[in-house]
């Protein structure tokens, strides 16, 4: 199986190129994963909306910018913005749509209205001027497929996606989606019956097993009236504070922000000739 090997950089860019030299952090990050080479870097955030609407444009610009020097493409990733969010989401769109297309061609988008709302009033656009238009993916929180190592015969049986239906490829056909990006849900995932149209990007080594709106991280300094509220304002401590769990079985799990994560490396792909194969170095405050 041809694997296209890519890094997701999505609720750590920071820390990755925030200080110091970008290349050597790139190549650690890409040594975690024992990649011998990147083609394609995510940025943005799958989880956290108020992660998304404060990243920073200089930073985007500094990662568009190393991509070019070393023939990297660059995919922005869009999570689910909440009512509180969405009218600042759509103005750092704005700000960053002078990139669609060119440095940008690819965006991961978490919900339907987002895809709608990218499809008419981007997507389409470019295509009316004549100017080549990004690609739409559909990202990880779109498929809701069960996920729970602690049931291991449900988890140890080979699984099928139950998301290729009639209904998703019609919108394939419709929004031009050009990838479907999974997680490692069981120990072996078959995509016999994925749509012949689309790519399939497959997470790893961690596989999100939930995630909510009140961010644990986001209220560690705040006074105890003040913790545990949904979408609340943050420093992004997410960037330099992890909650590692452990159990007496095979599997550990990681609180990265609102997000818990079980770690699957050695899930199986099966039934698919080419997989786009995403490594998010999710322990990298640990690692460095």
């Amino acid at each position: 199986m041809e694997k296209q090997p890519c890094l997701n950089l999505c609720e750590i860019l920071q820390p990755i190129i925030g200080t110091g030299s970008i290349c050597e952090k790139i190549n650690q990050a890409m040594h975690m994963g024992e990649m011998t080479k990147c083609e394609r870097i995510y940025f943005g955030s799958y989880f956290c909306g108020q992660y998304f609407v404060h990243l920073p444009k200089v930073q985007v610009e500094q990662l568009i910018n190393f991509c070019k020097q070393h023939q990297m493409k660059l995919t922005l990733v869009i999570p689910i913005l909440t009512q509180k969010h969405l009218k600042r989401g759509k103005e750092k769109l704005k700000e960053l749509s002078i990139f669609f297309g060119k440095d940008i061609d690819e965006i991961t988008v978490n919900d339907y209205g987002m895809l709608v709302y990218l499809y008419e009033k981007y997507h389409l656009e470019q295509e009316s001027i004549g100017e080549k238009p990004f690609k739409l993916n559909l990202g990880r929180l779109l498929f809701k497929d069960y996920r729970d190592p602690r049931y291991s015969e449900y988890f140890k049986l080979p699984f099928k996606p139950r998301s290729f239906t009639n209904y998703m490829r019609e919108m394939i056909k419709q929004y031009k989606i050009h990838c479907l990006e999974l997680d490692p849900t069981h120990a072996v995932i078959d995509l016999s019956e994925c749509p012949n149209e689309v790519l399939i990007g497959m997470h790893t080594p961690y596989c999100y097993e939930t995630v909510g709106q009140i961010c644990q991280m986001a209220g560690i300094h705040q006074p105890i009236e003040k913790k545990f509220r949904p979408n609340e304002s943050c420093q992004k401590e997410c960037e330099k504070e992890q909650i590692h769990y452990f159990s007496e079985g095979d599997y550990t799990w990681l609180k990265h922000g609102r997000t818990v994560y079980f770690k699957n490396p050695e899930c199986k792909v099966i039934g698919a000739r080419k997989i786009r194969s995403i490594y998010c170095p999710l322990e990298w405050e640990e690692e460095r």
